[in-house]
């Protein structure tokens, strides 16, 4: 009898993608400085980039889970993997801020529908009372795009230029498209997932607080991330400094991957309200000393600690109370999460300019505090129900 490989070196090159895709996602909030100096903008309008790339992900991530679920997911995969690979080709080659702007709006189309299939790929791949497991293997990818794709395009791009990094970026995607036509399994679409329509899922019982939450805590968190580097700057770290300090950030989140996985499976529902917990208290001591080196040096590592877990709790969550429309539950998520990214790097933006970099952390803690809130005020008759919540 020849036995069936199992199931791990799959979500081992599902993480690898998540990793292209989170990467490609934030590498420009560590080159932000040195991409505004060269593509003559101010940094406001450079974090934009940002901004548009999550509204794109936060527009399509819904629709293209609930019109894609019949298609079968591996082709699907390597569509969004060659679409990043465009995407990150044309940042190398961009010659103006329009240009550069275009290709990300394509990235973030890619992104929505990436994250509409992964996760429900992913659950497939396991049994049930593995999904919490498998999810944090996948996320760890995310986890990984923090502590090495991001200080290393950072670095990369100080030293060479940003479009290095993309050039980088670009090669790595190719690769992996490769990888994911050869090795990855037959997964086929979902019909169930077809037949319901996208209010019908958000009526899923718990899945609204999980989708308010995401979007609220979201905002507050990236008013913040997306302007790491000029709040760094202003605490007295240098611009070769801020590499070291994302690396640390990173390397937080990914030592929380294997107490992620454990609380995920077991007690889900505290474990997100103690990382939104520890993303508030980040950004309280970013807002009460975020002058000092010190604190803001230590409010970026809680935050990468919180950011290490809270979304693989999200996405456990989501597929735990939706398990029968995993594509559309997965997209409509995303979109939530996006369109927090979006909205907090617009905010950050109008922040900045408005009232000056001082604003953003007591209105991402604000932020904060309310999607905790949200979350456990509409979730409170879960607490019989530790399994899934």
């Amino acid at each position: 009898m020849i036995r069936k490989p199992g199931p791990w070196p799959s979500l081992v090159l599902l993480s690898a993608a998540v990793f292209v895709s989170v990467t490609t996602e934030l590498v420009p909030t560590g080159l932000l400085l040195g991409m505004s100096r060269d593509l003559g903008v101010s940094e406001s309008q450079l974090g934009l980039l940002v901004t548009g790339y999550a509204l794109m992900v936060a527009l399509f991530a819904a629709p293209l889970g609930t019109l894609t679920a019949r298609m079968p997911r591996k082709s699907l995969l390597v569509a969004s993997l060659a679409a990043y690979t465009a995407s990150n080709a044309v940042m190398v080659v961009a010659p103006d801020y329009p240009v550069a702007f275009v290709a990300r709006l394509l990235g973030g189309a890619t992104h929505g529908l990436f994250w509409a299939v992964v996760g429900g790929f992913a659950a497939r791949l396991v049994t049930p009372d593995r999904i919490g497991r498998a999810v944090t293997v996948v996320s760890a990818g995310g986890s990984m795009a923090v502590l090495i794709g991001l200080p290393a395009g950072t670095s990369v791009g100080t030293a060479l230029g940003w479009r290095a990094t993309f050039t980088a970026l670009t090669a790595v995607a190719v690769v992996l498209t490769l990888l994911a036509w050869w090795l990855l399994p037959e997964v086929p679409g979902s019909t169930a997932a077809v037949r319901a329509r996208m209010r019908e899922v958000l009526r899923v019982p718990d899945f609204p607080p999980i989708v308010a939450m995401t979007a609220v805590t979201m905002l507050g968190t990236y008013m913040m991330i997306t302007y790491t580097a000029p709040l760094l700057q202003r605490a007295g770290i240098s611009e070769h400094g801020i590499a070291p300090v994302l690396l640390a950030n990173g390397l937080a989140g990914t030592l929380m991957l294997p107490l992620a996985g454990w609380i995920a499976d077991r007690r889900l529902r505290a474990g997100i309200m103690a990382a939104c917990g520890v993303l508030l208290g980040g950004l309280v001591l970013l807002w009460l000393h975020g002058t000092a080196a010190w604190a803001a040096v230590t409010a970026v590592v809680v935050l990468g600690v919180g950011m290490g877990l809270l979304p693989i709790f999200m996405q456990a969550a989501t597929l735990r109370i939706a398990p029968d429309h995993t594509e559309q539950a997965s997209g409509i998520n995303a979109s939530a999460y996006n369109v927090g990214v979006a909205a907090g790097a617009l905010s950050g933006a109008f922040a900045l300019e408005t009232w000056g970099l001082g604003a953003i952390p007591p209105l991402g803690a604000l932020l904060v505090a309310g999607g905790l809130a949200l979350y456990v005020s509409g979730t409170a008759s879960a607490r019989v129900q530790p399994e899934r919540l």
